[in-house]
């Protein structure tokens, strides 16, 4: 789904995934025949057995594997998967949890500003990468959700590799490369809660949300072009030429940061929308749903 947005690229692996004492390596078995194994890394992320990774283009969320202590190949059950985000989410055996550290403590994507430092693992400090922005759009295209672009002394790094700030809190997952020798797109790690939140619903595949309005993603200004009938956005009262001004008390200012408040919906669960109407500022209740394209 997500190469219709981004290119089709393959991790290099850099660097020794060994060092890396929160993580593994694991294998996601391909999605067509006679295809090798995709490497990426996974994080364990609680004292449950969850595993965090990234799912690359090509692959099966449902055939991923990982070596324990024989080398032998051992199946990690698939919890959930985001087509989306391509955030994936594993449980380890638990034989192979014992003295297995725990990823944490988790910090905040949002808080990152250009040129801040942050490192992929703890063990590679003296690796350290720089954030170059956040990053809505990508080759002319709105992205479903804002990821975080970095610029890292290697290039490439594998994907599911955890993104650490100054105070080595975890804050992003490697995504993929870019077209450079040098830049990473890196996953916000507000996606990892928004994905455990469904999971917490009995949800086996991640089902995005819609409120059922228009926008015009050239407009400067986050402009309602159209409620469609029988909607959560027309059961609401909200309106053609509505402008929106906050989602859920965040900020929104133009059409892509709608778009990146739209990802984070959760169907059933009422989210504040405070809107300007001509002259009038108001505040109302949206109840998103399942996106009917995903039902």
């Amino acid at each position: 789904m997500l190469n219709s947005w981004f290119t089709v690229m393959l991790f290099g692996l850099v660097s020794s995934l060994t060092a890396l004492s929160q993580s593994f390596t694991i294998h996601f078995g391909s999605a067509a025949e006679g295809v090798e194994p995709l490497e990426a890394v996974a994080n364990l992320i609680d004292d449950k057995g969850t595993l965090a990774s990234i799912a690359l283009l090509g692959a099966d969320p449902s055939k991923a594997t990982m070596k324990d202590d024989k080398g032998e190949d051992v199946a990690l059950k698939l919890l959930i998967h985001d087509s989306i985000s391509r955030l994936t989410l594993l449980e380890l055996p638990e034989a192979l949890r014992a003295d297995k550290p725990i990823l944490k403590p988790i910090g905040s994507s949002v808080s990152l500003s250009p040129g801040d430092s942050v490192v992929t693992g703890l063990a590679q400090k003296d690796k350290v990468s720089k954030v170059v922005s956040h990053v809505k759009r990508h080759n002319g295209k709105v992205l479903p959700l804002t990821f975080v672009k970095i610029n890292h002394p290697d290039g490439a790094q594998t994907a599911g590799a955890p993104v650490f700030n100054a105070n080595d809190e975890l804050v992003a997952f490697v995504f993929q490369k870019d077209e450079s020798d040098k830049g990473i797109f890196a996953l916000p790690i507000e996606v990892l809660a928004h994905i455990q939140s469904s999971l917490a619903k009995g949800d086996k595949v991640y089902k995005p949300c819609w409120i059922g309005v228009s926008m015009d993603q050239l407009n400067d200004a986050p402009v309602i072009v159209g409620v469609r009938p029988e909607t959560p956005a027309r059961i609401a009262g909200l309106q053609k030429d509505d402008v929106v001004l906050s989602i859920a008390g965040k900020k929104v200012n133009n059409y892509t940061t709608v778009v990146n408040a739209f990802y984070y919906l959760e169907a059933g669960k009422p989210v504040e929308f405070k809107i300007l109407r001509g002259t009038e500022l108001l505040s109302m209740d949206v109840t998103p749903e399942v996106n009917p394209l995903f039902k």
